[in-house]
């Protein structure tokens, strides 16, 4: 999540070379490269070649959800949620059982949150973004007008 904020936020419609992202994010290259390969495969990033290379977000940044990229690289995410609450909890007792489809109620929510918050909108909500070249700027500047009438709250606000 952190490389995709970053290539997202820092990346001004160009290239942005892996070992940049890992040296701002302080990560490991070897897993990046890793997780970015899975990221192309699904066509949510693409790869430059040549001196000035890179990768580059496919899609405006108000198209790729935090839910999708949860799901292309940690799939244990999204396998707790979608677990059968009538399989799982069939030798439990009842007030397990409640409270595990409790817990699974609220990993459904959970899922569906994060579906819905695109990398534009954690852009968007960061004091910082000033990208001239942003690839949704008309949903950034509603995000943040939202933000100014206090119709929204920025994710850093509690």
């Amino acid at each position: 999540m952190q490389a995709l904020f970053d290539l997202a936020h820092h990346s001004h419609g160009q290239p942005v070379p892996l070992h940049v992202i890992a040296e701002r994010q302080k990560l490991s290259l070897p897993f990046l490269e890793q997780i970015f390969n899975k990221l192309k495969k699904a066509g949510v990033v693409a790869s430059v070649r040549g001196p000035k290379g890179g990768y580059i977000l496919t899609r405006p940044c108000n198209q790729v959800s935090v839910g999708e990229v949860l799901r292309l690289t940690d799939s244990g995410f999204y396998a707790a949620a979608k677990e059968d609450p009538r399989s799982a909890n069939q030798a439990l007792l009842a007030d397990e059982r409640m409270s595990s489809l409790l817990w699974n109620r609220l990993n459904d929510h959970i899922s569906a949150f994060m579906e819905k918050v695109t990398f534009a909108d954690l852009c968007s909500e960061t004091a910082s973004n000033s990208c001239p070249d942003c690839t949704c700027p008309e949903y950034v500047k509603d995000v943040q007008g939202q933000i100014v009438r206090g119709e929204r709250r920025a994710c850093g606000v509690m």
